[in-house]
């Protein structure tokens, strides 16, 4: 009786662990401390909001195309705001933040260079994540690319071609662009 009701315990117990682990999803953040940013359910929705808004904002970069951008930087701002509102203190709630402060500042960016540096530090909150995870580039149909001539990295559509967004101008297109492979 006794063995049988400590084998039911210790069952509940991992089955218990088990549950409260598989409720959020963890990546590395890629410091040197390599902290682990652990996202729970509600903020990946509005990740998908955030990464569905910054395939936009990267559309119109390519094209060198403004109009619209504030919009776009004004979608990506709420859904941060409300992603690092949904998180406990930690690192997810800190890449949200990141994301959030480069949302505004894209906000209030007054020319191509200002939107290019803002859509590079939102880049920059959100890969390390992807670079842990290379199965969610998979499951939301992205590929991380870097332009081997300045070194910035972003996330684009799987399914189209390489396109530079921090290009000078039209004329000048980055042809040294590489597929980071995880």
């Amino acid at each position: 009786m006794f063995k049988n009701t400590y084998l039911k315990k210790c069952v509940v117990f991992l089955l218990i662990l088990y549950i409260c682990f598989t409720y959020s999803i963890s990546a590395h953040e890629g410091h040197s401390h390599e902290a682990v940013i652990t996202i729970g359910k509600k903020t990946l929705i509005h990740l998908q909001s955030i990464l569905s808004t910054y395939q936009e904002v990267y559309t119109h970069l390519v094209k060198k195309d403004l109009n619209g951008i504030t919009d776009l930087a004004q979608k990506l701002s709420d859904a941060a705001r409300q992603a690092a509102q949904t998180e406990p203190d930690g690192a997810g709630r800190h890449m949200m933040q990141h994301v959030l402060a480069g949302a505004e500042s894209l906000k209030r960016a007054k020319s191509t260079k200002e939107s290019q540096e803002a859509f590079a530090s939102i880049s920059d909150a959100l890969l390390p994540f992807f670079k842990s995870w290379p199965n969610q580039l998979k499951l939301n149909e992205l590929k991380m690319c870097q332009c081997k001539n300045d070194g910035h990295c972003w996330l684009q559509p799987q399914n189209c071609s390489s396109a530079c967004p921090y290009s000078a101008d039209q004329a000048k297109i980055c042809s040294d662009i590489e597929e980071i492979k995880q």
